[in-house]
């Protein structure tokens, strides 16, 4: 731990920050000095009390940390040191330089984006379905099967680094909690009731289905911004174990079906309904990439990171470079720059559109049509009626490639190719993918209208016939002039501060006011002192104008004290500062639920009213 720059000796590590806490362990980051002028940063977690005592469960912690020493692939955060320490058990894991998903999701709302396209989130999960597969598979030294099942994926237990890597984090500590007693296991629901498969809500046996169905909710999430059930935690468990899910398409009309059809069978009610095995689904999810968006930039993940995450990085003293080109693909995403209205379906359709229809043609990946009962229509038919049957086509086909097809009409490639790429292609006015992209052109005499769109550049536009479609489109697009700024109104201080008043919270506000704003939050903060120092460097942020961050700060203390009024409050005022009015009236809503005489019920009532009445 650091204090006033001084570190804490544990073992052979030097503790630094601590990194968060949780009902059974502390993390803390540290370094590992294995010579002198040679270290490496790393993750110590310190088994906290009373598990620590609780012999049962101190062998099955050393047991699972045994076999995740053994888990070595490049998507699981490797475990390569465990042992006892001053009378505390501990894991030493690999430093991963980046963040939670479950950070990056809250981040992107910050930033205008309600979910990941749909590429970025199947790009990302692809790699957690890597890790899985790699966890699953694992034998001991006599070619047994270990039975591995991580029981807790969720975006808490993916880690993204700053430079697009993803990781799987938890195997052991999620076992160990799942294979002990009544009231361990009470504590895991409690806590990831929302990621939960069918069976680990009837307490059955699981196996690496389970995996599989909660990897399907947390794409789901990615790809929609909600989960496919949500409520309190018993609706929810009754939900899973009945099916009774919320498709995809509710939330995100737009959402490419095939891809829908990949969610919903890793979403399968029953385990032999779903995917295999993890390497099954990654296989789907590789197709689909390879299919609807071939061209996707491997390095988007890189890029959305340094943006999601700029600040950060410059203050580590690791400023991202950012290509011009996300820059303005970002701005695509968050709707021209704009945050406004990104909770209505629409706008979060807005975020797929872009891909749902590069490729005209369905495609339907073939992991979904090998696990259905028409793949089994072969079983049993002898090898010889295989033979014929694929040199008939192979006849066919060769004939179609050799002799010009009269009954159907021909069509050509069209590439379109734009500088700068990321410009949203129309054709006849309907949206139709982003450059660079390849378009099926039907021969024939009519002539068609080719459009591309960019935010901050001037539109542009072409005819196309249909008798001379040619190969391949590059347009350079002419940037547009800077608007003007609008004219700065001249108002009496005094009345602009009044109406400011009225219309929401202060924008800056002093620390030291925010801190005394509420006596009754010492209570909840001497009970939740996580709770509390999230909240007060929630208001430092706030006062300094860093309203994402303090969203963060303010977001991180409810998910340790729900009931924490301030923070609410800190969310409303945080909505007002970036324009977001959803974020501001359940804020300022949720504030006066909890704390309807409060200091600040004033200013939450005036900011709600002013929105009634418009």
């Amino acid at each position: 731990m650091t204090t006033g720059g001084h570190t804490t000796r544990f073992g052979k590590y030097e503790l630094q920050e601590r990194l968060g806490a949780g009902g059974m362990a502390v993390v803390h980051r540290a370094r590992y000095t294995v010579a002198e002028g040679v270290s490496r940063s790393v993750v110590i977690k310190r088994v906290r009390d009373p598990y620590a005592q609780d012999p049962g469960f101190v062998q099955m912690f050393l047991n699972e940390a045994r076999i995740s020493m053994g888990l070595s692939h490049g998507n699981i955060v490797q475990v390569f040191d465990f042992g006892q320490e001053a009378g505390e058990y501990f894991l030493a894991m690999e430093w991963v330089d980046g963040q939670p998903l479950s950070k990056v999701l809250k981040r992107l709302k910050l930033k205008g984006m309600a979910h990941l396209p749909a590429p970025l989130a199947v790009q990302l999960m692809v790699e957690v379905c890597k890790g899985l597969h790699h966890a699953h598979t694992r034998r001991d030294e006599e070619g047994r099967s270990l039975g591995l099942v991580h029981r807790d994926v969720s975006p808490d237990n993916v880690l993204v680094s700053y430079e697009g890597e993803v990781k799987l984090t938890d195997f052991g500590i999620a076992k160990a909690q799942w294979a002990g007693r009544q009231d361990t296991d009470a504590g895991v629901v409690r806590g990831k009731f929302l990621y939960l498969s069918p069976e680990q809500t009837r307490a059955e046996a699981l196996d690496a289905r389970s995996d599989v169905y909660t990897a399907g909710v947390v794409l789901f999430e990615l790809l929609t911004g909600r989960r496919p059930a949500e409520g309190d935690q018993a609706s929810v468990m009754e939900r899973i174990a009945t099916g009774d899910l919320t498709p995809p398409h509710a939330y995100v009309p737009d959402l490419d079906h095939s891809l829908g059809a990949v969610v919903s069978r890793a979403l399968a009610l029953r385990r032999d309904d779903r995917f295999t095995s993890a390497e099954d689904f990654q296989r789907a999810l590789a197709e689909w990439l390879a299919y609807r968006a071939p061209l996707f930039p491997a390095s988007t993940l890189r890029h959305l990171m340094g943006w999601l995450f700029e600040e950060e990085l410059k203050l580590a003293g690791q400023p991202p470079r950012i290509p011009e080109s996300f820059l303005r693909q970002a701005a695509v995403w968050t709707g021209e720059g704009g945050p406004a209205g990104m909770d209505e379906p629409e706008r979060a359709s807005a975020v797929h559109r872009a891909h749902a229809e590069a490729f005209p043609e369905e495609h339907v990946p073939g992991a979904l049509v090998g696990g259905s009962p028409a793949a089994d229509m072969g079983a049993g038919v002898p090898g010889w009626v295989w033979a014929a049957v694929i040199a008939a086509a192979v006849v066919f086909f060769v004939g179609r490639a050799v002799m010009p097809d009269m009954s159907e009409p021909r069509s050509r490639k069209l590439q379109v190719v734009s500088v700068p790429p990321g410009a949203e292609v129309r054709w006849d006015g309907k949206q139709v993918g982003m450059t660079p992209t390849v378009l099926n052109v039907a021969s024939g005499e009519d002539s068609h209208q080719l459009e591309l769109r960019f935010v901050g550049y001037q539109p542009w536009a072409t005819t196309v016939s249909q008798a001379a479609v040619p190969e391949r489109v590059q347009v350079s697009l002419e940037r547009l002039p800077p608007p003007a700024p609008p004219p700065e109104p001249v108002v009496d201080a005094r009345v602009k501060d009044k109406e400011s008043q009225a219309e929401g919270a202060p924008r800056k506000r002093s620390a030291a006011s925010a801190r005394g704003e509420s006596r009754e939050a010492s209570d909840w903060m001497a009970r939740s002192p996580d709770a509390g120092a999230a909240y007060t460097l929630g208001q430092e942020m706030l006062a300094a104008g860093s309203a994402m961050q303090a969203g963060e700060k303010f977001w991180k203390c409810l998910e340790l004290k729900e009931t924490a009024a301030e923070c609410h409050l800190g969310l409303g005022r945080v909505g007002v500062m970036t324009d977001r009015d959803s974020m501001a009236r359940e804020g300022y809503q949720r504030y006066l639920e909890l704390r309807p005489r409060g200091v600040a019920a004033t200013e939450a009532r005036k900011y709600l009213h002013a929105k009634t009445a418009r």
